[in-house]
């Protein structure tokens, strides 16, 4: 008796310690996502009676991936054939030859204007971080050249950038949210209520490239489907996060949970090709380390040589460093992502430098009288929060 009491005493208080970190969450999601008021408000320099945005029904997370697609510069035919097929890596090669070519004939404008297309690539790849190098590289082109319009419409790209940034931020704080939730869901044996959300932790993540957290939503199933005895969904779901910590590079997890699929039913010739699998995955991880261990090297040579002036043998070894990154997997990239918290506190300073981009595109903008450059800036500019 005494040991079934102590036994429900600790249940009690794991309970209430996994309720307490799901409104702990809560709560520090809302102290950094909305941490400030939503302002609807245009800036005083724009016109109400003239622009009216046609977005203001649709939901927020919906509305700003509209604006954003909305709001998307014209490419030229041949990147935009390319990128809009999902040949990106066609694109971005035929964008990076451009480039050196430009650099080889001293032509700045057209440099610029190969620059932020590579910029818009990268952001359409998701990559935040090349799109923001190439697009301050196109700001810096156009600011020597005094092409006020170039200028304006590239931080309109900033703009929309740092947007995306925040988008992004949010839907990995709103899905590590779920995952919380959803864990306290099976801790109450309620796991088929949380199932269909935690595949959807799982599509998000994966379409953030945060595949650590896709790992964890994929291991969170399996402890659900096994605490159901469903033996066949819970082994599908284990394989499917081992594979995602081998890809990773993280083989401890991986090793770890094909321990754990043994105990529970694995068979030995299952294990085996499990076993296969994951050394395949580590090893086209360990390939792709050193693919990105070469960019990294070339990139370093890039620098070195742009800051001796040699711009054109340095371009060539950045078309160098973006074709090794082009033989690196995605999930070797990004193996290391920063934790939701730093995200959304980065997040922050994105809607910072959003509206500083914008508002020196309105200004060019209202200067030379250009409703649609307005409109688009004021569209993106309501939804900075």
């Amino acid at each position: 008796m005494h040991r079934k009491n102590s036994w429900l005493v600790r249940k009690s208080r794991s309970l209430v310690i996994v309720a307490a970190c799901v409104v702990t969450i809560g709560v520090v999601h809302q102290a950094f996502v909305l941490d400030r008021p939503v302002n609807k408000s245009p800036p005083s320099s724009f016109n109400e009676s003239t622009v009216v945005s046609p977005f203001a029904t649709v939901p927020l997370g919906a509305q700003l991936d509209e604006v954003i697609s909305a709001t998307r510069p014209g490419l030229s035919p041949e990147i935009e054939s390319l990128s809009g097929s999902g040949n990106y890596q066609l694109a971005k090669n035929a964008l990076l030859e451009r480039a050196l070519q430009s650099v080889a004939s001293a032509d700045n404008n057209s440099l610029a204007l190969n620059l932020s297309e590579l910029g818009e690539l990268a952001l359409l790849q998701g990559d935040l971080g090349m799109a923001e190098v190439y697009l301050a590289e196109a700001l810096e082109l156009y600011e020597e050249l005094g092409d006020e319009l170039q200028l304006a419409g590239v931080h309109l790209q900033m703009g929309r950038l740092h947007l995306y940034g925040r988008q992004r931020a949010r839907k990995a704080s709103d899905s590590y949210d779920q995952l919380l939730i959803s864990r306290w869901k099976i801790s109450q044996g309620r796991f088929y209520e949380s199932e269909a959300d935690l595949h959807r932790v799982v599509e998000t993540n994966l379409d953030l490239n945060r595949y650590g957290a896709a790992a964890s939503a994929y291991e969170t199933l399996f402890r659900g489907y096994r605490g159901e005895h469903n033996s066949e969904q819970a082994q599908k779901s284990g394989i499917e996060a081992i594979k995602l910590h081998a890809a990773s590079g993280n083989l401890h997890d991986a090793n770890r949970l094909h321990d754990l699929l043994l105990q529970n039913g694995l068979s030995q010739q299952e294990s085996e090709q499990l076993g296969q699998q994951l050394q395949q995955h580590y090893s086209e991880y360990q390939s792709s380390v050193k693919a990105i261990g070469a960019a990294r090297d070339y990139a370093q040579l890039y620098n070195q040589l742009s800051s001796r002036g040699d711009v054109l043998q340095a371009w060539r070894f950045r078309q160098q460093a973006e074709q090794s990154l082009a033989n690196a997997s995605k999930r070797a990239q990004y193996r290391r992502q920063p934790d939701v918290l730093v995200e959304l506190y980065r997040s922050n300073s994105s809607m910072d430098h959003a509206l500083v981009s914008l508002e020196k595109a309105n200004a060019v903008y209202s200067r030379y009288g250009l409703s649609e450059g307005i409109k688009r800036s004021r569209q993106l500019r309501e939804q900075i929060y």
